[in-house]
């Protein structure tokens, strides 16, 4: 488990949202929700270390967190994720490697 490249999670997350990397607009929003959710799981008890890192545990938490509070309208579109993010984050926090 290596350190999250921030540049290269942020291409992750913008390929997700269908923006192009290029594209810099929504930079400071992202990182903005990138960063309140690993303060988030550091918050349940999950070390700074594993929050900040590339495990896909963690990439897929803040992934659903970044999805469902930047560019979604209340349409329903989201409705899943969530659910879908507090399972993942209990499965972390549950794991021996998030403890």
């Amino acid at each position: 488990m290596n350190e999250r490249d921030p540049n290269g999670f942020l291409n992750k997350i913008k390929e997700s949202l269908m923006i192009p990397k290029t594209d810099t607009f929504a930079d400071d929003e992202l990182k903005l929700h990138i960063d309140a959710c690993t303060q988030l799981i550091i918050s349940v008890g999950v070390s700074t270390e594993i929050a900040k890192s590339d495990n896909p545990l963690v990439e897929g938490i803040i992934l659903i967190y970044v999805k469902t509070n930047f560019g979604f309208k209340s349409d329903g579109s989201v409705k899943e994720l969530p659910t879908s993010f507090d399972l993942l984050l209990r499965q972390l926090v549950l794991t021996s490697e998030g403890k």
